[in-house]
């Protein structure tokens, strides 16, 4: 398979492991990555070191001028990160407004640019919760809509939409990856918080594949 797919890369654990199942299934994969001003932008790092490591193509894109219409997050303004689990209201505080809608449409663009296929991302199932551009019927409407939005027509994929955070390690353990080039904490700090339901979900994953998060983490694990 020579077919060319754009992965919208974060630098987290789900996007990290989407990049690798991607290439593993013998797709040429372009990695795209966004900067909107959040709070954990440490994970771009992670991102340019792992595609500088793989030699693979590799943009990341700016839109910090978009923080006007994306506001009012804990990702992304002067909001206190909330601490639990995901299935907790409080975690609604990480919503960006629209930001699959716009991060994927940017992606689709692109994806003509490159003559890709497909643009693929990490929507799973342990987001429909709390996020409404995680659930299988966004995933829907926004592959129909960009297969006739352009001349070229590209798919919206989100291969883990049916699986959760431990079945993402779990695929990522098979392929041999190593989770200390990734960055899931929603705070940007030095080591990851644990405490965020970002790292929650991380950590719980880790414990139910019985294996150790390789991260440094603020709190006794």
């Amino acid at each position: 398979m020579t077919d060319t797919v754009v992965v919208i890369y974060s630098g987290g654990m789900d996007s990290f492991t989407l990049l690798h199942l991607a290439r593993a299934r013998g797709y040429n994969v372009h990695a795209l990555s966004f900067d909107y001003g959040q709070r954990h932008v440490r994970e771009l790092a992670c991102a340019r070191h792992v595609c500088d490591e793989l030699a693979m193509p590799h943009k990341v894109i700016d839109i910090r001028a978009l923080s006007e219409v994306m506001a009012g997050s804990a990702l992304t303004d002067n909001v206190a990160v909330p601490e639990g689990h995901y299935e907790e209201e409080s975690m609604k505080a990480t919503v960006v407004p629209n930001r699959n809608m716009i991060l994927l449409s940017l992606a689709t663009g692109y994806a003509v640019t490159a003559g890709a296929v497909a643009v693929w991302y990490g929507a799973h199932g342990g987001d429909h919760a709390i996020y409404p551009d995680c659930r299988p019927e966004f995933v829907e409407k926004m592959d129909a809509v960009c297969r006739v939005a352009n001349y070229e027509p590209v798919g919206i994929e989100a291969p883990f939409m049916g699986s959760d955070k431990r079945d993402i390690l779990a695929e990522g353990v098979k392929l041999g990856l190593d989770y200390s080039n990734t960055w899931t904490c929603y705070n940007g700090r030095e080591k990851a918080c644990g405490r965020c339901g970002s790292c929650v979900e991380r950590l719980e994953a880790f414990a139910a594949n019985g294996l150790s998060d390789p991260l440094p983490y603020e709190v006794a694990r």
